[in-house]
């Protein structure tokens, strides 16, 4: 940055109107393909790098959950199905495991309700996935982890895919960072696992030509492979044979982080990332955190989206990041950024005429109370997932002052209305009935205390991304981020 001013000048004002247009058109071009598909018959549902929800059963009927730490009797996990249509279905729950039979349950949920099921129950491996396949009925699932370093929810797949990649990986002060592949077919799946630390991109013999036995789970401790105690751990793994899902399971013990988080992974790479959920205040440390692993250096532009009053933007920040490598662009370090919370915008820059790069983008906060840390790391929404509805298939925390957060980079307003799924179906939330989101600005939204389980349905007039800010439990600081599931309209519903 040139100066020091919180102000706009006025050929910042107009960089931070045309950004926020190109947003706007983009978005609405996005609309038009839609509707255009759906006009002329033809379904072809986007295929972004992260899951989707959906009414139509042709998307998924299938969940692939990232896996759940099996032998430490400290830690418990949960798949968390959820219905919320008007009939009961059907389900079977697969829990795969190292070295060990496949373990099958069968269940049923009931109409407008959920279900928890233990993953634990019935085997024994270091790491544990569960597949969840719906029969006869379209609902959602989700994996939550009680962890005594705080609790984590993680969104679980579509379906398997060839290639995962991971931009953030933290091993300092002797970290758990593994990486959790998981195998759900009866044939054996091959990959290729790479990883990124700041000093240099590795490639180990022993990971190349990798075999996963079939319908079975695999985990990689980073630090044994020979990244030990590094500030930067980027992943990527591609499958030559086969497809797979992968997870990375953290457990922060210091050099800044503390904390547990399980996630997973990128199916892809994207020319935008969204971040719902931003942050500059005292005691919070935020990063960006971009893995660039193609053959081209790549140029970005940060969008910071926090209202249209003039006063509180800034020109959009630039950077670069080099051809294989990781890029960490801590944001404390723009001096013109002003304290509170915002949401952000990660493009990438290419030139004129020719398809934008695509990398991958993770949000790092560290939220410092007193003496401890509360640690969350998100991937952003990619292009194409934002949407009008989005659904939380375990819930929110109760009583939490920002339960939620959302985002409208469109330059319309547009106003969010919160349910939950009950036995009676889907009810207003009082007091989250109609809540107003401007153009290019965001909304923390309170859940009121009291909120019981069940799915939550977040409907907007515009396109918007909806991030959950979670309860760490056991009395922990900070919060616990993940994204919610946008839901992509079948073309029946679209009519």
């Amino acid at each position: 940055m040139s100066n020091n001013r919180t102000h706009l000048s006025i050929r910042q004002l107009l960089v931070f109107l045309v950004a926020l247009l190109l947003v706007g058109v983009m978005v609405f071009a996005e609309r038009t393909k839609s509707e255009e598909m759906q006009s002329s018959n033809v379904y072809a549902p986007p295929v972004p790098a992260m899951p989707i929800a959906s009414s139509d059963s042709r998307i998924s009927t299938s969940w692939f959950c990232p896996g759940v730490p099996g032998n430490d009797g400290t830690v418990s996990g949960a798949i968390i199905i959820s219905n919320p249509t008007d009939s009961d279905f059907n389900a079977t729950v697969t829990r795969l495991g190292s070295g060990v039979e496949p373990v099958v349950s069968a269940v049923t949920v009931l109409a407008r309700s959920q279900l928890s099921v233990n993953v634990k129950e019935g085997i024994e491996s270091p790491f544990i996935s569960a597949i969840v396949e719906i029969i006869g009925g379209a609902g959602t699932a989700e994996q939550f982890i009680n962890h005594p370093a705080g609790n984590s929810v993680a969104l679980c797949a579509n379906e398997p895919s060839p290639d995962w990649f991971f931009a953030d990986g933290f091993t300092g002060a002797d970290s758990l960072n593994h990486i959790v592949l998981t195998n759900p077919y009866s044939d054996s799946t091959v990959v290729n696992v790479s990883f990124v630390t700041k000093d240099s991109t590795r490639e180990p013999a022993r990971l190349q030509g990798f075999v996963i036995p079939p319908r079975s789970v695999i985990s990689l401790n980073m630090a044994d492979e020979g990244a030990r105690n590094e500030p930067v751990v980027a992943v990527e793994v591609h499958a030559t044979a086969g497809k797979l899902i992968v997870g990375r399971s953290q457990h922060y013990l210091g050099a800044g982080r503390l904390g547990y988080t399980m996630a997973l992974g990128a199916s892809g790479l994207s020319s935008e990332w969204w971040f719902a959920d931003g942050e500059k205040s005292e005691g919070v440390t935020e990063q960006l955190v971009v893995l660039n692993p193609t053959a081209n250096d790549v140029n970005l532009s940060v969008l910071f989206v926090n209202g249209v009053d003039p006063n509180s933007q800034i020109e959009p920040a630039t950077l670069t990041a080099p051809s294989g490598r990781v890029t960490v662009f801590e944001t404390s370090s723009l001096p013109n950024l002003p304290n509170g919370r915002y949401g952000i915008i990660v493009s990438t820059v290419g030139d004129p005429g020719q398809t934008s790069p695509e990398v991958v983008v993770e949000q790092v906060l560290n939220r410092r109370v007193g003496n401890t840390v509360g640690t969350s790391v998100v991937l952003g929404a990619p292009f194409g997932v934002s949407s009008t509805m989005w659904i939380a298939p375990s819930g929110v925390s109760s009583g939490v002052d920002d339960g939620l957060v959302v985002l409208n980079a469109t330059p319309v307003d547009g106003v969010l209305s919160v349910a939950q799924i009950g036995p009676a179906g889907e009810i207003a939330i009082t007091g989250l009935e109609s809540i107003q989101i401007g153009a290019s600005g965001f909304s923390v939204i309170p859940i009121p205390p009291g909120i019981s389980n069940g799915e939550v349905v977040l409907r907007a007039t515009v396109p918007v991304v909806v991030q959950r800010m979670l309860n760490r439990g056991h009395d922990l600081a900070g919060r616990s981020a993940v994204l919610a599931l946008p839901v992509i309209p079948s073309p029946e519903a679209a009519e």
